[in-house]
């Protein structure tokens, strides 16, 4: 079933639990509203809920493990926890386990919340480890968790800082699809590989603490350190469990032949640099999550990815499916296709944004200036004054095809414009059509410059150039909106 967004809050108890609280006293002494609304108030327990676990033989193997994987502590905290607590004979015949797994399972049985039967029904339950509980209603007073199902005669054991209900079968947290992925072999290392190119390192100055100077006087920290993944935080939060994806997975072999096919564009794989090949697995994988948890029978004809590119259900063949993951579904790819329409688009330099542009001298002005015939509301101009004066642009993942430039910005000052390319192999600056004069030109009128072919795929510098004196030498200045590259086979002239 098609989940645009599963996770819902905890419906806690609310205002009758408010009530409750205030009848009771530090030994969890049940008021008449409770009693009233049980018919027979449950046993009066002071210890806490660790020690409550423990009086109770049937959970003697939970208790043992909540010591053995550190809980004894938190449990004892004066705070409010609930628990579902399975059975010893739950304990037999479960799978091999490492203790940081064991860890995990247990932090799963494990609420910060207060949870009392009559709060029962079809919701999902934030753990302690992060992770969600699905507590369906599987009849009239009937509950279960998972493949668990909640014993209602040996529910509501209370005590000062807990609730404790009784649950036949093991809770076992499915990964979700971060972890699942990170988990698989390496015959998918190259979508592990693309996951892994995102982390960034860096020192929290807020969080460090600085201890002294080096001899050069520079402040020396005791280091905090943080990472950070763009593709993580920013585009899809594949560990995050509050939000569903499906995933699309495809080995290594599938990669391989997707990128041979698209080479062309990109070159061989293996000639390529770490930040070039990292920019191309960003355009490979730029279908292989979308938002929302789909089944392979509940898959639209078309979906959306995460990064705004259009998934054909009829391009996708699978090997396995319907995996299902804390925080969504996973479907194995039987093979992969890397749409042209990923890649073939037109790149927009909106000049007046600071990032990924330089000038050639940084004592002349530069500043945005707001006009609303501009792309973006906006053009950029650059105060500087004679020939030769330059704004340079990076960008990235540009193809190895022929380009077409178009540049526009409005008709102030007479200088004659010049658009230009490195070239990769001798690194000197190749124009790109004539000299344009942009008094001439009109106002925000688009020019083609020409057309330029790249032979590799990558990271480019671009720049726009003074190349002609005024009559007044020393008074040039450069005004431009944006430039554009639109690559051959989508040209329009």
């Amino acid at each position: 079933m098609s989940r645009s967004n599963p996770y819902r809050k905890i419906r806690l108890a609310g205002s009758l639990m408010i009530l409750v609280i205030q009848g009771l006293s530090p030994s969890c002494t049940l008021n008449d509203s409770w009693e009233g609304y049980y018919h027979s108030g449950p046993q009066q327990i002071e210890n806490n809920v660790l020690e409550l676990i423990g009086q109770n033989q049937n959970f003697s193997r939970f208790h043992d493990a909540l010591i053995r994987y550190g809980y004894d502590e938190m449990l004892t905290r004066n705070q409010f926890f609930t628990l579902f607590v399975p059975v010893n004979d739950a304990f037999d015949g479960m799978a091999e386990y490492t203790d940081e797994e064991w860890e995990r399972i247990i932090g799963f049985h494990i609420l910060y919340s207060r949870l009392f039967s009559h709060d029962f029904a079809d919701q999902e339950l934030l753990t302690y480890i992060g992770k969600y509980l699905d507590m369906n209603a599987s009849g009239e007073n009937q509950y279960s968790i998972f493949e668990s199902r909640i014993n209602m005669e040996n529910v509501d054991n209370f005590c000062q800082n807990g609730v404790v209900h009784e649950l036949e079968q093991m809770l076992i947290p499915k990964p979700n699809l971060y972890e699942y992925i990170m988990a698989l072999d390496t015959s998918y290392s190259i979508l592990q590989d693309f996951l892994n190119s995102m982390d960034k390192r860096f020192i929290d100055y807020d969080k460090s603490e600085r201890i002294g100077v080096d001899d050069n006087g520079n402040a020396i920290y005791d280091t905090i350190w943080r990472e950070e993944n763009y593709f993580l935080d920013e585009v899809a939060g594949l560990n995050n469990e509050a939000e569903p994806y499906t995933g699309f997975i495809p080995s290594n072999p599938d990669v391989r032949e997707a990128l041979d096919d698209v080479s062309v564009y990109f070159g061989a794989i293996d000639d390529l640099d770490e930040e070039t090949y990292s920019q191309l697995l960003f355009i490979t994988f730029s279908g292989s999550f979308t938002g929302g948890a789909y089944f392979k029978d509940e898959l639209p004809d078309t979906l959306t990815s995460v990064t705004g590119k259009t998934i054909e259900r009829a391009n996708l063949q699978f090997t396995e499916t319907d995996l299902e993951m804390s925080n969504g579904v996973a479907h194995f790819l039987g093979n992969m296709l890397i749409p042209k329409s990923y890649f073939l688009l037109p790149i927009t330099i909106e000049c007046e944004r600071r990032q990924n542009r330089s000038v050639s001298n940084t004592i002349y002005p530069i500043e945005q200036r707001n006009d609303t015939r501009a792309s973006d509301g906006a053009y950029v101009w650059y105060g500087c004054q004679f020939v030769g004066d330059y704004i340079e642009f990076t960008v990235n993942m540009v193809l190895k095809t022929t380009y077409w430039i178009v540049w526009s910005g409005p008709k102030l000052g007479p200088s004659h414009y010049q658009i230009s390319v490195r070239n990769e192999e001798t690194g000197a600056f190749v124009p790109v059509g004539d000299p344009v004069d942009n008094w001439a030109k009109g106002n925000f009128n688009p020019v083609i410059s020409g057309s330029y072919t790249f032979s590799e795929f990558g990271t480019k510098l671009v720049r726009i150039t003074i190349v002609d004196e005024l009559p007044l030498v020393g008074y040039n200045s450069i005004y431009v909106d944006y430039i554009k590259l639109i690559p051959d086979e989508i040209y329009v002239p």
